[in-house]
């Protein structure tokens, strides 16, 4: 019985292929193929592989361990990362809008330019290739990504989208890019790479507690890459083999922005169209940590013969949520508390159950949120290597604070 006959795409995609690899081959043995290392089909599923299983072996340890990663060495470890990140992506930038500046290109049919050939008139054409591969590089570089939310036991951020997109973006550059090296692919890896500069922008920019104001905008702008990167893709393919780079490589950019538009579209509206909580299979971005500005005030007073005494605030403490410490001065006081919390209409708290005439030195902390969520509680930091010996230790108590806590009025 005769085999059923590929659709007619199928076909054409992989006589594309096996044309490309000719044209390869071709270029290789005259010394014209731009040097692409490690993109090679065996290399790109040894690399996913070892990173789908180390994904695996490290959320089960770290599932295990106790405490999450959460020491100052491992923070600065986070803040050099992100940095990084930034440098390389702003490099891929500079050197296309470069490119983009001094030589004329359009947004579609831009063909792919042999190194030292005669339509290499600014002789830019192995540079692109080189900014190219700092871009498929850096791929394989944000695997880090997925292992340091596991350390720092973020499981909620290791989603389906996120493992899929580490693990496969670098499939897709790294299957085209030894073919279309300088073409139309400039696109695709300009804009994937000034979304990354502001990706991680803000998670340093955040780290260092400082405000991000685009960061609400990069879900959206994540969506706009991906029609943009899809239209070009689907305009060049209306064209025919003659606009843009290869064909298999049109396919492949037209199918993976489907799936990227489908995923990240699913996460957008769930999270911003109908405010449902997020779960497995949706965006990649972290969420914007709370942006809070703090304000301390202190003073001693001296408590009455009932061991009451009132401290007058400043009137701005009437408008962020405010926390205390009232230390006893003399000799201990088990039954000081805050007796009353300041008042729209009276800028002063009272405090109750001290020692008759005694003295208490007292710091009140305003907090004001300006952006993102209330700060979640934070864990003790403890060594990174340092593992709790039991379950004491594993759960330390903290004591109780000296005062109750309430939100101002």
């Amino acid at each position: 019985m005769a085999m059923p006959a590929m659709p007619s795409w199928m076909s054409r995609f992989v006589a594309s292929y096996s044309s490309e690899w000719t044209l390869w081959e071709a270029r290789a043995a005259a010394g014209s193929q731009p040097s692409l290392p490690y993109t090679g089909l065996a290399f790109l599923i040894c690399m996913n592989a070892f990173y789908l299983l180390f994904t695996f072996g490290l959320y089960r340890f770290m599932e295990q361990r106790k405490e999450a990663f959460n020491c100052k060495p491992f923070k600065s470890i986070l803040l050099a990362y992100n940095a990084i990140c930034v440098a390389l992506a702003g490099y891929v930038v500079w050197g296309i809008v470069y490119i983009l500046a001094t030589e004329d290109r359009s947004f579609v049919c831009n063909t792919t330019v042999t190194p030292g050939s005669a339509e290499d008139k600014s002789g830019s054409a192995a540079f692109l290739a080189q900014v190219f591969w700092v871009f498929y590089a850096q791929k394989f570089w944000e695997f880090l990504d997925t292992w340091f939310f596991i350390a720092r036991k973020s499981f909620r951020q290791v989603t389906f989208l996120h493992v899929f997109h580490h693990c496969s973006i670098n499939l897709v550059v790294g299957l085209i890019l030894p073919f279309e090296f300088n073409g139309d692919m400039y696109l695709p890896i300009l804009l994937n790479a000034a979304v990354h500069v502001l990706m991680y922008s803000h998670y340093l920019v955040s780290a260092l507690g400082l405000p991000t104001p685009w960061r609400p905008f990069l879900t959206s702008l994540q969506l706009l890459q991906f029609m943009l990167i899809a239209t070009q893709s689907a305009m060049s393919l209306s064209r025919g083999d003659s606009c843009g780079g290869p064909y298999f490589g049109k396919i492949i950019l037209v199918g993976y922005m489907g799936s990227m538009l489908l995923l990240f579209g699913n996460f957008f509206l769930k999270s911003y169209i109908f405010k449902k909580p997020t779960g497995f299979g949706d965006g990649v971005v972290k969420r914007a940590e709370a942006f809070q500005v703090t304000r301390s005030h202190s003073g001693r007073v001296t408590l009455d013969a009932e061991g009451a005494g009132q401290v007058e605030l400043p009137s701005l403490f009437k408008n962020g949520t405010l926390h205390y410490q009232v230390t006893p001065i003399g000799a201990p006081m088990p039954e000081l508390h805050v007796s009353r919390e300041p008042e729209a209409s009276d800028c002063s708290f009272a405090l109750a159950g001290g020692s008759a005439n005694a003295s208490v030195s007292w710091t009140v902390t305003m907090v004001t949120t300006l952006a993102g969520k209330a700060e979640r509680p934070k864990a003790p930091v403890l060594s990174c290597c340092a593992q709790p010996t039991n379950p004491q230790e594993a759960s330390p108590k903290l004591s109780p604070p000296p005062s109750p806590i309430k939100k101002a009025q």
